[in-house]
Parts: C-alpha cells; sequence; structure tokens
C-alpha cells in the first residue's frame, strides 16, 4: 500500500505531441494505485461538474467525477460511466483488490477534456458499503505504450492552475511538494467535509549513463504518470483491516 517525484524531464511547454500512441487496457494498475491514494492521503481531469462552488461561501464540494457521485452502488456508477463517455461494456473492465476487498469499474476514454491524451478512469467501490468511495484517473503509463513527460507536464499546468482557482482551505491545501524521487503532488485540496481532490505526477528510474572511468552517475527520474484522486473519506476509507484485538 506504500509507494513512491523529482521533475527530472522539464520540456518547454510550447513543444507539441506529434504522435498519438496506443491505448492499452492495463487496468489492474489502476485499480491497484487506489492503495497509494489512500497511504499518501493521511500525512486530483478536473470538470466543473464534479466539483461545485457553493454561491453562499464559495467553497469547493467535491462529490465525485461528472455524474458519478459518492455513494452509489456499482449499477448506478456504470450507468453514470455510459452518460458521461458514451461507452461500450467492452470498454469497462470489473477489477478487484484483494489487499482492501474492494471492487472497481474501469473505463478506457480517448479524451477526458478535448485534447487531452487517453486515459483510464477507476471507480473504486467499497468493502463494506459496496459504495463508490473513490474516482481515479491516470495519464501516461501504463495507458499509453509511448509516454510523452512533456505533454503530461502541460496537462499537469494545466489542472493545477484550475485547482488552484477553486479556492481551497489555504491550511488543507498542499501545491508543488516533493514526497520522494518518485511521488510530487502537484495539488492536494480537503473541502469542508473532508472529501480530497489529489494530483500526482509519477516518475521511473531510468538507467543511469557511466561517468568517467566506468563510474555511474546518479540515478535518474523521469516523469511516467499523472495521477488524478477524488477520495471520500481520507481518515477512514471502507476498505478491509484486521481491527485491534482480532489476533
Amino acid at each position: 500500500m506504500r509507494e513512491f517525484v523529482q521533475m527530472i524531464a522539464v520540456a518547454s511547454l510550447g513543444s507539441s505531441y506529434k504522435k498519438k500512441p496506443s491505448v492499452r487496457a492495463n487496468v489492474t494498475f489502476v485499480v491497484l494505485i487506489g492503495a497509494l491514494f489512500f497511504s499518501v492521503c493521511t500525512y486530483g481531469l478536473a470538470q466543473e461538474s464534479n466539483i461545485e462552488i457553493e454561491e453562499a461561501v464559495g467553497s469547493p464540494q467535491i462529490t465525485g467525477f461528472r455524474s458519478a457521485q459518492f455513494g452509489m452502488s456499482e449499477s448506478e456508477t456504470l450507468e453514470a460511466i455510459r452518460r458521461d463517455f458514451q461507452l461500450q461494456q467492452s470498454r469497462i473492465a470489473s477489477q478487484t483488490n484483494d489487499e482492501d476487498r474492494t471492487s472497481s469499474l474501469v473505463a478506457t476514454v480517448d479524451e477526458i477534456f478535448a485534447g487531452s491524451e487517453p486515459a483510464q478512469v477507476a471507480y473504486i467501490h467499497g468493502y463494506k458499503q459496496n459504495k463508490l468511495i473513490q474516482v481515479n484517473v491516470v495519464w501516461g503509463s501504463p495507458v499509453t505504450e509511448e509516454v510523452d513527460p512533456q505533454t503530461l507536464v502541460t496537462t499537469t499546468n494545466v489542472l493545477r492552475k484550475y485547482f488552484v482557482s477553486l479556492g481551497f482551505d489555504p491550511d488543507s491545501t498542499v501545491v508543488n511538494t516533493r514526497i520522494d524521487d518518485r511521488v510530487f503532488i502537484v495539488f492536494r485540496g480537503v473541502d469542508e467535509q473532508g472529501r480530497m481532490a489529489l494530483l500526482q505526477l509519477i516518475s521511473n528510474q531510468v538507467p543511469a549513463a557511466e561517468g568517467e572511468e566506468g563510474e555511474e552517475s546518479e540515478p535518474q527520474f523521469r516523469i511516467d504518470s499523472l495521477l488524478l484522486s477524488y477520495i471520500e473519506d481520507i481518515k477512514d476509507p471502507d476498505i478491509f483491516r484486521i481491527e485491534k484485538g482480532d489476533f
């Protein structure tokens, strides 16, 4: 449940992505990454429909992702996915997480927003209630075979500006914070109900080049994935845990 940025691949924002990579249906990564988010949160494509601004106080409210709302059953979530993305059943997979004992519906989407790269969206349902508790969106690896770090950085910058503009409480907000060489929190915001939007860049280590006299240089990391998560309950998620005293 624990893993992972150092932004090594910093490229010009003016560069373009010329080749559209093929999409890989590797849903296991997206589902299992849910455990990572639960771990990191204890230390977030944004659409206006899934983060609502209350007119009275201007407070952002994280309710889910588009028409998929926290608390929905799997059948209700499935209908929301079909409604949002007009996907055939063959593009929506079912997965389970043996450790957390949660279940997920995973959709492969060509465009989350206009001009964006392919993404996978995992809708995670809890262990006891079997209700929607978390939504994860991933761009880059393992969705596309050839990851362009610059494309991920560009998408990251757009999303960070969006989240920052929503007006989350500064005391519950984290922006541009490195966790370690692999994980970089781009944005983390918590609403008044304790629900979280978490946006992270994930890097993977690349082979080190040999220096002078055969000495290896310091390990280098390359941006590999962009992960966005919406989480209903960061303190007490509906996942399987052995209670104190059971052993």
